[in-house]
């Protein structure tokens, strides 16, 4: 997977019929209630980053889909990251 197809086969497989969409077209996606401060994420939120979408899974965790490592994985903290906050474009309430 890369970090889009990751989301479009998590969205999918919990029955959400959308799409799939670049992390470039998440950033633009009006479709969902939109999330514009981190800490107001929840569980199931899409994360759209620059150049990057993922999952939050609660409690200042992501999961998603890494180009660079090959796999997929859990990112703590990123809410007090300083990659992660400063990359941030919006959270997307799909649930």
């Amino acid at each position: 997977f890369d970090c889009s197809g990751f989301v479009y086969y998590c969205l999918n497989q919990a029955g959400v019929n959308q799409g799939y969409m670049t992390s470039a077209t998440w950033q633009g996606c009006t479709k969902y209630p939109i999330i514009s401060n981190m800490n107001d994420l929840q569980r199931g939120d899409v994360i759209s980053f620059k150049g990057h979408v993922g999952i939050y899974l609660g409690g200042g965790r992501m999961i998603d889909a890494s180009s660079t490592q090959g796999k997929i994985r859990i990112c703590d903290n990123i809410q007090s990251s300083s990659y992660w906050t400063s990359h941030f474009v919006k959270g997307l309430r799909i649930f």
